[in-house]
């Protein structure tokens, strides 16, 4: 089933333009709570593409008009819709599990704070720094930004807690 799911992931990107080998779904990196002295960054890019936003509404069927309605969007003052902030909810989802710390984490919490809005098409740059690491409870907590490179501005910030380990 889970890799029914990376398969349906692989296959939106492809319908988005972009083809990702299947390895860079399925091969999580693997850091150990040792390889996360605090001060340690990692970031990863992510795109608010067409085919994310489908497969959000696919799973989750918000249809607030804001995240669906242009008109509706800019009567509120927004240039357009909305995307969903549980998006990017998703992307550190991704970050956490695949990329920093990777197959050895478990996300415990995660307080986010969004900021601005984002569009369909923004790319999201994804920055998690390891703030605090506690060997006995083999965790650490990670300050992390989602920076919106498309619009050059912070979307949202906040604190994601990780336990690390076999």
């Amino acid at each position: 089933m889970l890799l029914d799911a990376w398969r349906f992931v692989r296959d939106l990107n492809r319908m988005d333009g972009q083809d990702f080998p299947m390895s860079d779904l399925t091969q999580p990196l693997s850091l150990s709570l040792a390889d996360l002295a605090e001060g340690r960054e990692a970031l990863y890019r992510y795109r608010i593409s067409a085919a994310v936003h489908a497969a959000f509404m696919a799973a989750f069927d918000d249809r607030s008009p804001v995240h669906v309605d242009d008109e509706f969007a800019r009567a509120r003052g927004f240039e357009g819709r909305v995307s969903h902030g549980a998006i990017l909810n998703g992307f550190l989802s991704h970050f956490v599990g695949m990329r920093f710390p990777g197959a050895s984490a478990l996300l415990l919490s995660a307080e986010i704070r969004y900021q601005s809005p984002c569009f369909l098409d923004d790319e999201i740059e994804l920055r998690g720094r390891v703030s605090q690491r506690s060997e006995s409870a083999g965790t650490v907590l990670l300050g992390v930004v989602f920076y919106n490179v498309t619009r050059q501005r912070v979307a949202a910030s906040g604190k994601v807690f990780v336990r690390v380990g076999g």
